[in-house]
């Protein structure tokens, strides 16, 4: 049987590695494409090329369901359009221990993409917004909230952690008691001080305002978080999106998009093979007729209508209020009943 498993698996890792290459390649031709426009505003090609390497990491594990969901149909595809599939059946191998060698092998992709996603693609995607700030000026273009007593907005983050644009917001029982804008906000020597901040706030019903050159910033904001705040939730470890969701929950703010993404990870070996059981199921469900074309056309169709069912599954938890738990766990048994049942048809 340990010969049989070899043999699956050989068939499994090199389809699933030429298919990863092609997705891997057309999506970094795209990247490439948006940011020459880069070009035209200074950059140089090597940092361009720079930054979509250091993407890559980050891509692989993104797109490791789908791949090894095509993979999969393309290298059992090949075994059945052979008739070795059949010839394996008939030899007694149940198809249960044939699943049970296909899981195996996609196994080692699975464990792959999560230490990928876990330790490499979030430092990797961090070293990438870096050497884009450098020709793009700001490491962060989106703005976020922070609530520490007051409400406070920082409208983007340095490379070097330098905030920009920061405004503060204080309210006492609902009503507005001041407002202060300040150009950047700098840790130095343990704490965060404000520079060129303008106050602004209501007495004896006449509008106050002073100017500031510096200003003390007692605020609880460590410098280590500034590399979650930068980042889209999706590309963060599981240990910075769960401390960063407790920090905005003692904030009194909301964590909704880090408990998705949280969510999403914890779950994505799951769903990897959830999609390699559905592909399982169409290879012995069809017939030997079925073109690689044809398979590779359905395993796109589905791995998309996966990612589809979750991307609208996330949000709508948040809506309606059920747990994002059940958000990314219903597509994921919705593929296992279906491949279930094909399999028991199959077999």
């Amino acid at each position: 049987m340990r010969l049989l498993d070899l043999y699956i698996a050989r068939h499994i890792w090199a389809s699933v590695a030429i298919v990863l290459l092609v997705i891997l390649g057309l999506d970094l031709m795209t990247a490439l494409g948006s940011e020459l426009d880069a070009l035209d505003q200074g950059a140089s090609f090597k940092q361009v090329l720079t930054y979509i390497a250091l993407t890559i990491p980050r891509r692989v594990y993104e797109f490791m369901p789908l791949t090894v969901l095509v993979g999969c149909l393309v290298g059992l595809g090949a075994l059945a359009n052979n008739s070795e599939l059949t010839v394996m059946r008939a030899a007694g191998v149940s198809l249960r221990r044939i699943v049970w060698s296909v899981m195996q092998a996609v196994s080692i992709f699975v464990i792959a993409a999560a230490i990928v996603g876990e330790f490499v693609a979030p430092v990797s995607q961090k070293m990438a917004e870096i050497e884009q700030a450098q020709y793009k000026g700001v490491s962060s273009a989106k703005g976020f909230w922070l609530r520490d007593d007051d409400y406070i907005f920082v409208r983007a983050v340095r490379s070097d952690g330098v905030l920009q644009e920061v405004s503060r917001y204080r309210f006492e029982d609902h009503d507005w008691q001041q407002t202060l804008v300040a150009k950047q906000g700098v840790y130095k020597d343990q704490q965060w001080s404000l520079q060129g901040a303008q106050k602004v706030w209501p007495e004896h019903q006449n509008i106050m305002q002073e100017n500031l050159e510096h200003l003390s910033w007692p605020v609880s904001l460590q410098p280590h978080l500034l590399s979650i705040l930068s980042m889209d939730p999706q590309h963060l470890a599981i240990e910075d999106l769960v401390q960063y969701s407790q920090y905005l929950n003692r904030s009194g703010l909301e964590a909704e998009p880090y408990k998705l993404a949280f969510w999403k990870k914890i779950l994505q070996p799951l769903a990897t093979f959830s999609l390699v059981f559905v592909a399982i199921s169409f290879v012995f469900g069809s017939t030997r007729s079925v073109t690689l074309g044809q398979r590779v056309l359905v395993g796109v169709m589905v791995g998309l209508a996966f990612n589809y069912a979750q991307e609208v599954l996330g949000p709508a938890s948040s809506v309606f209020g059920f747990t994002p738990l059940l958000a990314y766990l219903l597509p994921i048994l919705l593929c296992m009943a279906g491949g279930g049942w094909l399999l028991r048809r199959a077999g």
